[in-house]
């Protein structure tokens, strides 16, 4: 399966995303910020980034645009608890998907699917 990205600053929350992911086979990198997701993502290059979008130091926002400067080719999806409205101006700026918080499993690894399989 997939090396993936989960960037968020929520330690519950990657915890969560984290069991979704293992359950389903998946390999899982946590960071808990834009910052410091960008350094992992440069070091162990993933096949997919799941990003928060509300975070202190760099926010979701920032980190899926630099991380498309650096791979264009890289997928991503932006996750936020907060209005519709960050959620479609992640899509705009870069990810491929959105998904809001909270989500179940079933939402998560469909996308992952989706996005993967156009590989």
């Amino acid at each position: 399966m997939a090396l993936i990205l989960v960037i968020d600053d929520t330690a519950t929350m990657r915890q969560l995303v984290r069991r979704m992911l293992e359950r389903a086979a998946h390999t899982v990198l946590e960071a808990e910020d834009g910052a410091a997701g960008l350094m992992m993502f440069e070091r162990q290059g993933p096949a997919l980034v799941i990003t928060d979008l509300i975070m202190p130091k760099m926010e979701g926002i920032e980190t899926i645009q630099q991380i498309r400067r650096s791979r264009p080719d890289v997928k991503i999806i932006a996750m936020s608890g907060s209005d519709e409205l960050n959620l479609h101006a992640a899509k705009k700026l870069g990810a491929d998907a959105a998904l809001a918080k909270p989500f179940g499993a079933a939402t998560l690894l469909e996308t992952i699917d989706r996005l993967l399989a156009v590989e």
